[in-house]
């Protein structure tokens, strides 16, 4: 198994083809926007391939690779196991991979794991045009802000189960606004990724802040914003059990394209437990 340089990236686009139709991130990788890892059997000819991003893993090609399979359980063991990810620290491993294609190879490849990976299932929204007058709906006692680096820096690290963005990962392209109280950000909206004429964004709200519509409202904010950057396709994924994220994506214009799986593998087993107690 070989690691590619990033300048090799071109030669495993055709294995990553159907995955990057799915997700921006691998697309991302592949068009060097963002920082990643892509191994593959064969430089020339790959059959077989593993992408690594700052937050989601993608298995493509052969799944039946035994060689590949044994070197990438070897690779898993030395770096990803051990929290050492490309510009990142792993605390899970979101796995995907086209269909069911790789699944009966789970077992094999985190075969050493004594818990069981999480299956989940994601929609995918794609917004062009945003349809909410978010302006006229604020409500009293809040103010809505650009997001950048200088607000970043006020805010407390931790706050309450919220934490805002951190800087090392709010990048020059970057963009979101956020909702302000009493000078704290109680609610945000940013990119995950740009790629592209592409983006796809992602909201937080602090539990105490919650049910008030500002959710939707950063969410316009943001999306109207993008557009405006010339921006063509605004991408938000949610799991397909989250109802309030539904809600708020198709309230602010965004429309349903497909359903993706995957497997997630927290590294903490007590808290990869207590994920999997809550989604039974």
């Amino acid at each position: 198994m070989i690691e590619l340089k990033p300048i090799e990236f071109e030669t495993a686009r055709p294995l990553f083809r159907e995955l990057a139709e799915l997700h921006l991130f691998a697309t991302a990788v592949l068009n060097h926007d963002l920082p990643g890892r892509i191994y593959v059997d064969d430089v020339n000819q790959p059959r077989s391939g593993f992408m690594s991003t700052k937050e989601l893993q993608f298995l493509a090609g052969d799944p039946d690779n035994d060689a590949f399979n044994a070197a990438l359980k070897q690779v898993f063991q030395e770096t990803i196991f051990k929290g050492n990810a490309p510009e990142a620290t792993l605390d899970e491993i979101d796995l995907t991979f086209v269909g069911d294609s790789w699944l009966h190879r789970l077992e094999n490849l985190f075969g050493d794991w004594r818990w069981p990976p999480i299956p989940e299932r994601a929609y995918h929204y794609l917004c062009q045009q945003q349809r909410l007058n978010w302006r006229t709906l604020l409500p009293p006692g809040y103010e809505i802000r650009p997001l950048d680096t200088t607000l970043i820096a006020t805010q407390p690290t931790d706050a309450h189960e919220f934490e805002v963005k951190p800087l090392a990962d709010f990048g020059e392209r970057d963009f979101g606004f956020c909702a302000l109280w009493d000078g704290h950000v109680v609610c945000l909206c940013s990119t995950d990724v740009i790629s592209g004429a592409a983006c796809e964004i992602g909201i937080e709200t602090h539990p105490d802040h919650r049910r008030k519509g500002l959710g939707a409202i950063v969410t316009a904010a943001t999306v109207e914003y993008a557009l405006a950057q010339g921006l063509r396709d605004v991408w938000w994924i949610c799991a397909a059990d989250n109802l309030a994220s539904i809600g708020t994506a198709e309230k602010v214009g965004f429309t349903r394209q497909f359903e993706s799986r995957g497997y997630f593998f927290i590294l903490d087993e007590a808290e990869h437990k207590r994920s999997q107690m809550d989604m039974d």
